[in-house]
């Protein structure tokens, strides 16, 4: 240990900087030259040998417990010094070698030139023979790459070694045979990848989209449809919902790219079992293949000139596909239905919409498809410097358009159309076409065959010649037959005509040809038409050529020929020999919820009106048309059932007339009867089965016809009925009877048709399809007007029958009293000849109507009679001259005789016939008899019929004076004066 009193150095951590230091020692300095005395100068040091000890203590305990730590730091700054040293030796060596080196190289440089150029050499040759073997081998690899559809790999070896053939291993004659290998596989790769770009954008949609729309209706993946000739097995149920996965990808981001997102390089995974999972980076990658062959402006046009081609191949795949699912109904299971039109519900509709639904929706993936390799083929054409001339989307619509015409022409039957009508197109310049000329009576002129119209001029035409000009030039080029949609062989291009002219009429359709299938599809392509339409981005009033194809064709085509085939069916029904016919078809009247047999000509017109009612939802556009002409053919009709009407109750002279025809048109008359209860509770119980009785008691019943009675006979007076001024044919009844039930049918039902069309409104929101859109308000009113116009002409009807059954009465029993024979000896014990005319005609009346009209007509048409044949044979005695006994029991067995037949008919003993018979029987009395029973029993009878009873009884007595006559009118009057004071 160092002296305690020997100052020591202060650790290297403790170093103060030379400013604390000195300011230390002058400190001390200072403080001992400032001391007084030595004393203060001892304490002083003291003092700083006592800090100095503390400091030496604190050095020593420092080394002590780092001393081997510094014996460490000594060895290895010992190896390093050395190590140094010996490096500097080396580095000296070096310098000296690299000098004599740089002396040697100096003098040999001409000999290490010419090794290292040899060097060069054979390297150059090593890569060259490396290359060789490559590709040698090019071709099986590429090879194996196509055939597992890893087309970018083969693409890009296949450009690679071409290029190596065309630069570094042009000079070797080896190789060429190599050369024209690879440049074969190059144009058959071309040719696979456009037929493989053309397989991703038309064909492989057709089997997926059948499938996934028959699983989606509930059908088992395991049945469903295969394209003729593939090899590939029904799709199952992962596989589907992968391919469903897929198509919505498809339609949902046509133009994302996996792998383009943000200008990354397409790459292609060699190790995926399936590269055609992703079909937008399987398109990608073709596209890309193609850019890199140089063959991308060929592509372009490959595609354009294919694209009409190919998308009339898929409508004839899907049509084979549906027609080879679908196998043709048996004749027994054929829907049994009068209308032309394609129902929503039959089989041919369904197979027609499954169709248009299938193509439709291959066509939206085909425009995606479309729209997804024009985004890979800007791509590819910037990223390789291609100048390229690409179509666009609207060329890709323009196409679908002209394809769908293409379709919509075979099965609208475009071709017959033509020679198929038969009425000058004048007839049909408007919606509200007349059409009364068929309902009048004329010889039927001879038709003549000429073109209602042609379409020389229309946008299908010239978009048909278009195409088929394109396709008779494309043909010579690569064979192909337009007719089938088939590639065929070089050795079959020279076939004749007749040839296309077969495979043309065999062409597979789902269902027949004609113009009525337009209202099976005119709402799905409105759809589509709306999508196209969105697509193109068409200002409003504006449309794509599709929607003016289908406009056109139904205005001057559709309509004109449904103006014709309504006519004809109209024609047809208001015949003069058929108009009166009945139907009587049981299973028609039951889909039709009727009891009693209706006119044929009333059905078949409402039948048209159901069609035109179908076309309301199935043509929306046209809906005010069909409106129209439902109101153009009611309003003929309705002149057709008034001519009808006429031709019974109006014979051709005007002199005569039908009596219960004018009274049914006597305002007054009319209005009595149609203020009755009877009538009233007619019109609110005949079309419901529930009878509704309590409304009257007897009296009022028994009053009510009384009145009825008293009316129409003071109507008609004391005058006779001619027989001409009646319908004594029953059959006329009968029809009167059908024309009745088929108008009043005919009318309820034209009314809740009207009341169930919805009006047009400035709120009304969109309409679903299928639904019936909106019409005008005076439409429905004309057509509300119409059918009160029917419900009118059938109360005029039942109003006629109904008074003609009574003006019967009148014609029968008025002749009675003035005929005499009520006083002579014989007593017969037969009704009068009268009588039993009366009774055969009612029970042939009843018979007539019985089995024709509602049974609550027929009580109202019979209700009553009772009461007016009581009063017409009680106010005919004061045209009876003289009656004895032998006359009472006569006419008392005539009222017997109506009475028991009235019964047979209404079911109810007619009690005013009792009556009438008790007034008759009353005669077998002498006055003062009859007069002391009103005193004793009261008045039975009127005052009037009284007063005739005693005149025709002074009449019977020839020794009876006139005094006697008065004096018991008088006592009669004082008799009834009496009993009416007191009552």
């Amino acid at each position: 240990m160092a002296d305690t009193g020997t100052p020591q150095r202060p650790a290297r951590g403790g170093k103060q900087p030379p400013k604390e230091s000195s300011g230390l020692l002058m400190s001390v300095i200072r403080t001992l030259s400032a001391s007084e005395s030595n004393e203060q100068r001892d304490r002083e040091k003291a003092r700083l040998e006592r800090e100095y000890r503390k400091s030496d203590q604190r050095l020593d305990q420092l080394i002590t417990r780092h001393d081997q730590s510094l014996k460490d730091v000594m060895e290895i700054f010992k190896v390093v010094s050395g190590r140094l040293a010996e490096s500097r030796d080396r580095i000296r060596t070096i310098k000296d070698n690299l000098a004599a080196c740089k002396r040697l190289l100096h003098c040999k440089r001409d000999e290490l030139k010419e090794r290292w150029l040899e060097g060069v050499e054979h390297k150059h040759v090593m890569l060259l023979l490396e290359q060789i073997d490559e590709v040698r081998d090019v071709g099986e690899r590429v090879g194996g790459y196509i055939n597992k559809k890893h087309y970018l790999h083969a693409t890009q070896l296949l450009v690679t070694s071409l290029n190596r053939l065309g630069t570094d291993l042009k000079m070797v004659e080896a190789l060429k045979e190599v050369n024209s290998d690879l440049h074969a596989r190059r144009e058959k790769l071309h040719e696979n990848l456009i037929e493989e770009l053309h397989k991703h954008l038309y064909q492989r949609w057709t089997k997926e989209v059948l499938a996934l729309r028959r699983q989606g209706s509930g059908r088992d993946s395991a049945n469903a449809l295969t394209r003729a000739g593939s090899d590939r097995a029904s799709l199952g149920t992962s596989k589907a919902d992968k391919a469903r996965k897929n198509l919505q990808e498809m339609m949902a981001t046509p133009n994302k790219i996996k792998g383009l997102e943000s200008g990354k390089s397409l790459e292609e995974d060699v190790s995926s079992a399936d590269p055609e999972a992703n079909p937008q980076h399987f398109m990608a990658i073709l596209v890309e293949c193609l850019a890199l062959l140089g063959k991308l402006p060929d592509a372009i046009e490959t595609i354009k000139r294919r694209m009409q081609k190919e998308l009339s191949i898929i409508i004839q795949r899907t049509t084979q596909q549906i027609v080879d699912y679908h196998p043709s109904a048996p004749p027994d299971d054929l829907p049994i239905t009068g209308l032309a039109y394609l129902k929503a519900d039959s089989r041919e509709s369904k197979l027609l919409q499954e169709l248009l639904q299938v193509v439709f929706e291959q066509f939206r993936l085909v425009v995606a498809a479309h729209q997804s390799v024009l985004g890979s083929m800007r791509v590819s054409a910037d990223k390789h410097g291609i100048e390229v001339h690409l179509y666009s989307m609207p060329d890709v619509w323009s196409k679908v358009q002209a394809a769908i015409q293409v379709m919509l022409s075979e099965y609208l039957d475009l071709s017959q159309l033509g020679t198929n009508q038969q009425q000058a197109p004048a007839a049909f310049t408007e919606a509200a076409t007349d059409i009364s000329s068929f309902f009048t009576r004329k010889r039927t002129p001879r038709s003549k065959t000429y073109s209602l119209f042609k379409f020389e001029a229309s946008y299908h035409a010239m978009t048909m010649n278009s195409y088929l000009m394109e396709q008779a030039a494309e043909q010579g080029i690569d064979g192909f037959d337009t007719t089938s949609g088939i590639s065929v062989a070089d050795g079959n291009k020279s076939s004749t005509k007749g040839s296309k002219t077969s495979a043309l009429t065999e062409k597979a359709l789902v269902c027949p040809s004609s113009p009525h299938n337009i209202t099976a599809i005119f709402n799905p392509l409105q759809l589509f038409i709306r999508e196209i339409e969105e697509a193109l981005g068409c200002s409003p009033g504006t449309h794509c050529t599709l929607y003016v194809f289908i406009n056109d064709y139904i205005k001057d085509a559709f309509l004109a020929q449904l103006h014709i085939e309504t006519a004809g069916r109209l024609e047809q029904a208001t015949k003069a020999l058929d108009q009166w016919r009945t139907c009587k078809e049981p299973q028609l009247l039951k889909s039709l919820k009727i009891s009693r047999p209706l006119l044929q000509s009333s059905i078949s017109v409402w039948q048209s009106i159901e069609e035109l009612r179908w076309l309301l939802s199935a043509l929306p556009l046209y809906a005010d048309h069909f409106v129209s002409m439902m109101c153009n053919t009611l309003m003929n009709y309705r002149e057709t059932c008034q001519a009808a009407y006429r031709g019974i109750t109006q014979p051709d002279s005007e002199d005569k007339r039908i009596i219960s025809a004018t009274w049914a048109k006597d305002e007054d008359i009319s209005r009595f009867l149609r203020d009755l209860p009877n009538w009233r509770a007619l019109q609110a119980g005949v079309s419901s089965e529930n009878s509704i009785e309590g409304d009257e008691n007897l009296e009022e019943v028994g009053e009510r016809n009384r009145k009825e009675a008293e009316i129409l006979t003071g109507n008609l007076g004391d005058q006779l009925i001619p027989q001409h001024e009646i319908l004594a044919d029953p059959s006329q009844l009968r029809t009167l009877a059908h024309l009745q039930e088929s108008l009043e049918w005919f009318g309820t039902c034209i009314i809740k048709f009207a009341t169930s069309l919805p009006v047009k409104s400035t709120s009304a929101g969109i309409m679903a399809s299928g639904e019936v859109p909106p019409v005008s308000d005076a439409s429905v009113q004309t057509l509300t007007s119409l059918a009160k116009d029917f419900e009118e002409l059938a109360h005029t009807c039942l109003l006629v029958l109904h008074l003609e059954v009574r003006l019967h009465c009148f014609f029968y029993l008025l002749p009675i009293a003035r005929g005499g024979g009520f006083a002579t000896g014989l007593d017969s014990q037969e009704p009068d000849s009268e009588v039993l005319k009366l009774i055969k005609d009612l029970a042939t009346i009843d018979e007539a109507l019985n089995n024709t009209l509602h049974p609550r007509k027929c009580k109202y048409i019979f209700e009553g009679l009772g009461p007016l044949i009581a009063n017409i044979l009680m106010t005919s005695v004061i045209h009876i001259r003289r009656i004895n006994e032998n006359g009472i029991k006569k006419m008392c067995r005539n009222i017997f005789s109506i009475q028991q037949q009235l019964t047979n008919i209404t079911m109810t003993r007619e009690l005013a016939l009792d009556q009438a018979r008790q007034y008759y029987e009353m005669l077998y009395h002498t006055p003062e008899e009859i007069l002391n029973a009103i005193m004793n029993r009261g008045k039975q009878f009127s005052e009037l019929e009284y007063i005739n009873a005693l005149q025709l009884l002074h009449r019977s007595s020839p020794g009876s004076s006139q005094e006697s006559l008065q004096v018991h009118l008088q006592r009669l009057s004082e008799i009834l004066g009496d009993i009416g004071v007191t009552v």
